[in-house]
């Protein structure tokens, strides 16, 4: 008789559905009472949403110290991504960055990681007090986006920084490219150092040997991975993978339950259940599927007069290890030769085709395939692009020329000493010179133009201003036209500041 896969099982969903099929008369949290309370939620969209809503009742376990069925879940999701540990994460993988770097760091520890990190990172450092040694990303000057860290760059600073405690690799950028996380892998185990990585774009690659490898198949020691970005749970819904020995999973765990609601979502976790299974029993399936409709958008967009999507062909002409592999499912489309800025075609496509793109950048536009994406999504997404060649491609093209450096500004001074010192709000034009002491990003792709600590560039302040004018999202802490900034008069450190003006 044949045995029945393991990974045919929905553990949490299974125990959901029964709890709310037995009909109980809740005196329990939350005040909806299993969708007694109606309300337009349940009433646009199904009576399930709020009848399945339940905090943690007898059989349906909890997500701060699991015995049944989420254990079982978590078990079968460690299995399936040949981990020895997996947590799930109702904050998505932002809360899976901070309990690995609370776990992981104090105050005390150094940690190398690239400057073009996501805006969860930054925070992270602020709140555990690590000390960021930053290394640079490769840069490409024609897209005008950040790719990813060479060996070199990591081994030069693991040499220089022999105290360091971790190691800290995106397994993929935003835009899809991967470093040879292997090689960095093993030469930060060679002098005995921690490899945290940031997998919130990659949970696909753990589902498909097409795909570049996964942080776990590299010998990393803990991973945090958006399963829905790419894998089909609900938005917020991530896992934390650590193995072997390197990491304390109880300290790891303690700080999860820190930063973990004590009210976690039934519907969050039940989705992370049904996507593993759709994942185990398709993924590979699912996988070829998104591989084809985006080589195949790759192949058309390059046909289409005054743009671009580069591929497998330019990563083997850089030939560079920050540049080791690439994620095809994402189409990075240059706009840039047809005198557009990425802003500007994030919204027109929008607007004019209702075509919802995943970000806009100076030069490119991003748009993700994902296993819910059909061949007639992609006829839609070709027939916009054409439209919007026709539409600007029959004038004068002029080139877009960037007023400003995209190089990371200076650190003066740690993440947390610059969140935690006295501060003054000043005029963004007269910021310049001065030390940030909040976080300013365009979201998304959520990656900080300058962080608490950093030096105030004049090229930071056009950068803003830009992508203000633009139409972009720039998030910060200080109103519009102002930033926050390090007082460093009344600072209690200020002689101790190195020399920055």
């Amino acid at each position: 008789m044949k045995t029945k896969n393991p990974q045919e099982r929905t553990p949490f969903l299974d125990a959901m559905l029964e709890y709310y099929q037995s009909r109980p008369i809740p005196f329990d949290v939350p005040g909806h009472k299993m969708g007694r309370l109606v309300t337009d939620l349940s009433r646009r969209l199904s009576p399930l949403i709020l009848g399945t809503d339940a905090n943690a009742p007898i059989g349906l376990d909890h997500l701060m110290n699991p015995h049944g069925v989420i254990k079982e879940s978590e078990t079968l999701m460690a299995k399936l991504c040949h981990a020895d540990h997996a947590l799930f994460s109702i904050n998505g993988t932002t809360g899976g960055i901070l309990s690995m770097f609370l776990g992981i760091l104090d105050n005390r520890n150094k940690v190398i990681l690239p400057r073009n990190c996501h805006k969860s990172i930054i925070s992270a450092l602020i709140i555990s007090g690590a000390v960021p040694l930053f290394v640079a990303p490769d840069i490409d000057e024609n897209l005008s986006i950040a790719n990813g860290v060479s060996v070199e760059s990591y081994v030069k600073s693991m040499d220089e920084h022999p105290d360091a405690k971790a190691v800290f690799v995106i397994n993929p950028t935003y835009f899809g490219v991967v470093s040879n996380l292997r090689k960095i892998v093993e030469e930060a185990h060679k002098r005995n150092m921690i490899v945290m990585v940031d997998e919130a774009h990659g949970s696909n690659f753990y589902f498909s040997k097409r795909l570049p490898p996964s942080a776990m198949e590299c010998g990393a020691d803990v991973s945090s991975l958006s399963f829905h970005k790419n894998s089909g749970s609900l938005t917020q819904s991530s896992v934390i993978l650590a193995q072997g020995n390197r990491v304390d999973f109880f300290e790891l765990k303690r700080a999860y339950s820190m930063l973990t609601s004590t009210s976690p979502n039934s519907l969050l976790i039940a989705s992370l259940d049904a996507a593993r299974k759709e994942m185990a029993l398709r993924g590979e399936e699912l996988i070829d599927k998104d591989i084809e409709l985006a080589e195949y958008a790759r192949r058309e967009i390059n046909k289409i007069p005054g743009l671009s999507c580069p591929g497998k062909e330019e990563i083997e002409r850089r030939n560079s290890d920050a540049l080791y592999g690439y994620d095809p499912t994402k189409l990075v489309i240059s706009v840039k030769d047809l005198g557009l800025y990425g802003f500007d075609v994030y919204k027109e496509l929008r607007k004019t085709n209702n075509i919802q793109l995943e970000l806009g950048e100076f030069y490119v536009v991003l748009a993700l395939v994902g296993p819910g994406t059909t061949k007639e999504d992609i006829e839609c997404l070709l027939s916009a692009l054409r439209d919007l060649s026709k539409r600007h491609s029959s004038g004068k093209i002029v080139h877009h020329r960037r007023n400003y450096s995209a190089a990371f500004p200076k650190t003066i001074v740690p993440p947390r000493e610059g969140y935690d010192a006295p501060s003054r709000i000043v005029p963004l034009a007269d910021a310049v010179g001065e030390i940030s002491a909040e976080t300013v990003m365009a979201y998304p792709p959520g990656i900080p133009l300058v962080i608490p600590g950093e030096l105030v560039t004049q090229d930071v302040i056009k950068r803003i201003l830009f992508i203000e004018r633009e139409g972009g999202q720039v998030l910060k802490d200080s109103a519009p036209k102002t930033m926050k900034v390090i007082d460093v008069k009344n600072w209690y450190l200020a002689n101790e500041l190195p020399e920055f003006a």
